[in-house]
């Protein structure tokens, strides 16, 4: 990507991949430069998609342009919507974008932002991935965890809707949020998203009403995983959550795992995988 796309990767991280009809899309990272100063390649694509059997470039898009805030750490979600198969990623100008998975073709945007909101204080970009769900797209926006702590918002989009529609998309907001860099849970007709301050939010997903919250009372970097009406959530103290997932407040128990659970616990095959600093736990039952 750098070599050939002109990439300039911000802290050099990048997203995880995600892949439909023989093609791998991915974002790129291009960001501004290490003093945050400009954006040293604002030409260069935020979303590229390549031929997964070759590596070909199939098309990229560059939509943040030089409007990028910090860097770009969203991953992309792929799904049918409305009949169409949509790649949806946040971008570093925090808005999220729908493109046609096999052009690239941008089909909708929508700012995630207030329109008087002011970097780095009140905007925010995105580094949340997309949830698609019965043709809607979850996403709350948020900043680098180095940033600290600050308002956030949370949307549901019918992503459906062409153009700009950041109003005529907009099915709920919910601002009660905090910066987030976690992904969503849908189960139950409920929605749980945590924000980086430590807070798992419990919401309708058709209407965004709040239910309930908890306090983790520690920094939250991975996302709620959803199995078998549970919910699980691990935080910076190293702290694995389980609550009922449902719409009644219940802490069913909360496991120390030794040290910070930065990552999102992973179920496969009957097991739940959770990963801390240094460990791997594989933990089934007898």
């Amino acid at each position: 990507m750098i070599k050939e796309l002109g990439v300039s990767p911000h802290n050099k991280a990048a997203s995880s991949p995600a892949s439909y009809g023989g093609l791998v899309f991915v974002g790129t990272s291009n960001g501004r430069d290490v003093d945050n100063k400009r954006v040293p390649a604002p030409k260069a694509p935020a979303l590229i998609a390549v031929d997964q059997k070759t590596g070909k470039l199939a098309w990229q898009v560059s939509d943040p342009g030089d409007r990028i805030l910090d860097g770009q750490w969203s991953s992309p979600a792929v799904g049918a919507i409305g009949g169409v198969v949509q790649v949806v990623m946040g971008e570093g100008d925090g808005w999220v974008r729908g493109y046609e998975a096999l052009t690239g073709k941008k089909l909708w945007e929508f700012d995630t932002n207030p329109k008087d909101s002011v970097w780095p204080s009140t905007r925010n970009e995105i580094i949340s991935t997309p949830v698609i769900w019965q043709n809607k797209v979850f996403i709350a926006n948020g900043q680098d965890p180095e940033s600290g702590q600050g308002p956030g918002h949370l949307y549901a989009i019918d992503a459906t809707k062409r153009g700009d529609i950041s109003t005529s998309g907009r099915l709920w907001h919910y601002d009660k949020i905090k910066r987030s860099i976690s992904t969503g849970a849908i189960v139950n007709g409920l929605l749980f998203y945590a924000d980086f301050t430590g807070y798992l939010h419990c919401l309708d997903v058709n209407t965004g009403h709040l239910y309930w919250t908890h306090d983790t009372l520690s920094a939250v970097w991975g996302s709620p995983m959803a199995i078998d009406g549970k919910v699980y959530l691990g935080d910076e103290d190293g702290d694995v959550l389980i609550m009922e997932a449902g719409k009644q407040y219940k802490l069913i128990s909360t496991v120390n795992m030794g040290s910070s659970v930065y990552s999102t616990p992973v179920p496969a095959n009957g097991t739940l995988f959770v990963t801390n600093r240094n460990q791997l736990f594989a933990i089934a039952q007898k």
